[in-house]
């Protein structure tokens, strides 16, 4: 797959004998707030530069999956899905709620998935999900759900699903 040439601290050197062109990129490893890694390659041509936060692996399969109306409603027939929606308390009493979702606020969603199992369960009247589970996030549109993604995802969540459409997708299809 490839091979380390140089290694200084915190950035390596690699050689790619399948893809020439990417031979020589300089990989540096960056740090979060929370100390994650988050590998940055960058060839010295500046011919190709991306950002990859799980494995150098193309094929590993993806954390979040974005689904559409029609996979929301089959994923919802499924027992093992938990829905939250991040929206707040008062766009959910002006709009309305998906049927078997629960509300977790995005402002929330750090301290609620970070929380004891106990906790969780006591504040949101559901268990909190393992790191298996499938979990659909929901908001208005789309952009805070996907937050809540990548935020799960960071702290091992691997059956994420994004709902593209969020709340007015879902009324829409009414």
């Amino acid at each position: 797959m490839f091979k380390i040439l140089r290694s200084q601290f915190s950035s390596f050197i690699i050689q790619m004998p399948h893809r020439p062109h990417l031979s020589g990129i300089v990989v540096k490893k960056l740090f979060t707030k929370k100390t994650k890694p988050v590998i940055l390659y960058k060839a010295k041509s500046n011919s190709c530069s991306l950002i990859q936060s799980r494995s150098f692996s193309a094929t590993s399969q993806p954390l979040i999956t974005e689904i559409n109306y029609e996979k929301l409603k089959e994923l919802m027939n499924q027992n093992d899905v938990l829905i939250i929606d991040v929206r707040t308390k008062e766009e959910l009493a002006a709009t309305g709620v998906l049927p078997n979702s629960y509300n977790i606020p995005l402002d929330e969603l750090n301290t609620a998935f970070e929380s004891a199992p106990i906790k969780f369960l006591e504040k949101y009247n559901v268990p909190k999900p393992d790191k298996d589970q499938k979990i659909i996030f929901s908001c208005a549109k789309g952009i805070r759900s996907l937050k809540a993604c990548r935020y799960v995802a960071d702290l091992g969540y691997k059956n994420l699903f994004n709902y593209t459409e969020g709340w007015f997708g879902w009324e829409s299809h009414k």
